[in-house]
């Protein structure tokens, strides 16, 4: 069967095209993914700021929890931390009194402490009080003012080394609240700075020792390794849809020849056999081509990620031979799982009964279409009824949701496609119209075959960018309208400060609580006393912290209760929760806390107003200033939504123009007889072309009605956890994408039609099947 597949592959090359092109592509985008994705973890970094010392000695920087304690099967799972944990004052005096010791601070805005300049050479004096040293390239010359941790600093005198902020060790101190992040050892081994810090704390040397700096790449680390998850995942969703679909029409265009096949004495599992030789033979040369072709993209593409924000700006991918071989192994698995109910109908096709079908279509739906269409349809239910309470961190889940709506729309294809676009059609006159509505009513697997990628890319497009807009312009007006405040100050810049005396000082930042049998990372907002004057929360007594609705419920914290968990920094805490919020969208999932247990040098973001705003001050009204916090979330996520679009769109084309091109040459005698029966080339495409439009608008019609029914359950849901939701609809991408669907359905109609045309039509007539 592997030989007479391989036969027929070469004679049906334009049926597999197609396919050859939608897995090709599909591999491609997942060896080029994979190889960007690999690039992103255990890379390592090579010390920068302590590349001189020989160990360094910092805080622990991730939370470990320990499952099934006391059992043989307990393990331990561990969650990194943004920051590490502070050195204890104990320790630090201990490893300070080692010979080359340095005691460093990470302050906001790249400040050190003057003792840290030691470890890049700089010499001299240092800076005074209210001076700085600046070290590296600088914009700025000796005696001039900056603004810097919200002071003014005179610049005593710039110097070479890592660029650098250097204050005094007396003014880091105080700007730290005493807070040491790191002592690094000259001349010390790594066993002395052991035996030192004692238990706890980390002794790092060679590479680990860049554990010890900031890392500034890290969340766009994370943030690029995210969309490339997406979009392999959406890559293999869509490749899967068009490989599936494509074999299911080339199958049907083949009920004949593959009954002929079983009328010379071919079993069912041989013919099944046949279709997934097929899928075999068309997935090894595509997984072969996709990956030549992945592993060409990819550095180009780690560029694209840099120069649009999504990664850092030295990113670039490296060859890894794994995501090839990943990708090669999913192509072909894509290619059996797309052939595999394509191989189940063309084994159970009946000599006698295949070779008396009219070229009507009949029984295109199934009992196991009916059945799974509706499991998809109302797996999309329960999944939007998760959404709004996740806010602005369901991003993923709205992607989810969409596909699952639009699988479960595209199996029921065939009973909804047909009617919509004859009901599209309704109001054209003429009979060239009447012709173009009837054949797209009895041409039920081409209808519908085409109809799916559109309904898949316009669905997608549509559902997602709408739904991601509409939740978080929701959370922007439930967070502005809980605050009571009429204007919020904010620093004048990255390095200012404000005014706390003037309101309640707010600051921005993450707790981590278990959950189970993980360490799960939750918002936190650091707030001052009389919160509740100028933000609608309870009033709790000092100490107490407030808790949203839905991390009450997952971590199990009840009024009156005490709750666990540790800080942005590792540090474990004990807090009384005095109040649980009811459901909301806004601060569902995180804890206002008491501004005391902020960790030492937490820099104010805000301060709520409880008053005029000061001459001077810079304050907004709370509208734009949440609006501002999601500005950059905002960008980044439609940069990543419209790159998966772009990638969606490409299969839709693909999908599109294969199918119509196989339905096409399908129809050529019948297109030969209208000719033969007084019909103009003019007329035929006419009929043509109105039948893409039908087509395609009824994709888009269908992707229209999942995007309601999902907005509509969308909004429902918002508008019981929030005071006002209102619906976002960014057209201009959506219409693009719709624009571009019709386009290519239109064209990708009449250039075959109009190439099948140019044959005399008493040759094609002629023609047996």
């Amino acid at each position: 069967m592997l030989s007479i597949a391989g036969q027929t592959a070469r004679a049906r090359w334009r049926s597999f095209a197609g396919v050859f092109l939608a897995l090709a592509l599909g591999v491609c985008l997942l060896a080029t993914t994979g190889l960007t994705l690999a690039s992103t973890v255990g890379t390592g970094r090579a010390p920068g700021w302590y590349a001189a010392a020989d160990v360094v000695v910092t805080g622990e920087r991730s939370i470990s929890v320990t499952i099934g304690e006391g059992t043989d099967e307990a393990y331990t799972t561990s969650t990194g931390t943004r920051r590490s944990r502070p050195l204890p004052p104990e320790t630090v005096a201990r490893l300070a009194a080692l010979p080359g010791a340095v005691v460093d601070r990470w302050l906001p805005g790249g400040a050190h402490p003057w003792a840290a300049a030691a470890l890049h050479g700089v010499a001299g004096p240092g800076p005074g009080d209210g001076e700085v040293v600046l070290a590296g390239p600088a914009d700025h010359r000796p005696g001039d003012r900056i603004e810097l941790l919200g002071h003014a600093w005179t610049v005593a005198r710039i110097v070479g080394g890592p660029p650098a902020v250097y204050v005094s060790d007396r003014a880091a101190a105080e700007l730290s609240g005493g807070r040491v992040d790191a002592v690094a050892l000259r001349g010390v081994t790594a066993a002395e700075a052991r035996a030192a810090a004692g238990a706890g704390p980390l002794v790092l040397t060679g590479d680990r020792r860049a554990e010890a700096e900031p890392d500034p790449d890290a969340d766009l680390l994370a943030l690029a390794a995210s969309l490339l998850g997406t979009t392999a995942g959406l890559a293999t969703f869509v490749a899967v849809f068009v490989v599936a679909g494509t074999f299911a029409f080339a199958v049907a265009q083949r009920r004949r020849e593959l009954a002929l096949l079983r009328a010379a004495g071919a079993t069912p599992r041989q013919v099944r056999r046949l279709v997934l030789g097929e899928a075999v033979l068309v997935g090894v040369v595509a997984g072969i081509t996709g990956c030549a072709a992945g592993a060409v993209a990819a550095p180009p593409f780690a560029r694209w990620l840099a120069r649009a924000g999504l990664a850092p700006e030295t990113f670039t991918a490296r060859f890894v031979l794994w995501p090839l071989l990943a990708a090669f192994g999913v192509g072909l698995v894509v290619a059996i799982i797309g052939a595999a109910v394509a191989a189940r109908r063309a084994g159970k096709v009946r000599p006698i009964e295949a070779l008396r079908e009219a070229s009507v279509d009949r029984r295109v739906m199934t009992a196991g279409r009916w059945v799974f269409g509706l499991l998809f349809l109302g797996g999309a239910g329960v999944v939007l009824a998760i959404v709004p309470g996740l806010g602005g961190d369901a991003v993923a889940l709205v992607l989810l949701d969409a596909q699952l709506a639009i699988v479960g729309v595209a199996l029921l294809a065939p009973v909804l496609a047909p009617g919509v676009a004859w009901l599209v059609g309704r109001p054209l006159p003429g009979v060239t119209a009447a012709l173009a509505r009837d054949n797209t009513r009895t041409a039920t697997r081409r209808t519908a075959a085409t109809v799916a990628p559109i309904l898949v890319t316009v669905g997608i497009a549509a559902a997602t960018l709408a739904a991601t807009g509409t939740l978080f312009r929701a959370e922007e007006r439930s967070a502005a309208d809980r605050v009571t405040a009429a204007a919020i100050a904010v620093p004048a810049g990255p390095s200012g400060r404000v005014d706390e005396t003037a309101g309640v000082p707010v600051a921005w930042s993450v707790v981590y609580v278990r959950q189970d049998d993980y360490v799960e990372e939750f918002d936190a907002v650091y707030a001052g006393a009389g919160l509740d004057r100028v933000m609608r929360v309870p009033a709790v007594r000092p100490g107490e912290m407030v808790v949203g609705d839905a991390l009450a419920r997952s971590a199990g914290w009840r009024p009156g209760g005490t709750a666990e968990f540790w800080l942005d920094d590792t540090t474990p805490v004990r807090v009384t929760v005095g109040a649980v919020l009811p459901p909301s969208l806004d601060l569902d999932r995180a804890v206002l806390l008491p501004w005391s247990l902020r960790p030492a040098g937490t820099r104010t973001d805000a301060v709520y107003l409880t008053g005029t705003p000061a001459p001077g001050v810079t304050a907004v009204t709370p509208e734009r200033y949440f609006a501002a916090q999601h500005e950059e979330q905002r960008r980044m996520n439609n940069l990543a939504l419209l790159a998966i679009l772009g990638m969606a769109l490409v299969y839709t084309s693909i999908a599109i123009v294969n199918t119509l091109v196989m339905a096409t040459g399908d129809r050529a005698r019948d297109l030969a007889v209208l000719r033969l029966a007084g019909t103009t080339p003019r007329q035929v495409l006419v009929m043509i072309g109105v039948e893409a439009l039908l087509t395609g608008l009824t994709g888009v019609l269908l992707a229209g009605a999942v995007t309601g029914a999902m907005l509509t359950g969308l909004l429902d849901g918002l508008r019981r956890m929030a005071a006002s939701a209102e619906l976002v609809v960014p057209w201009t991408p959506v219409l693009a994408v719709t624009g571009c669907c019709l386009v290519v359905t239109l064209a990708g109609s009449l250039v075959p039609a109009a190439l099948a045309l140019r044959v005399p039509a008493a040759r094609t007539a002629g023609l047996r099947e």
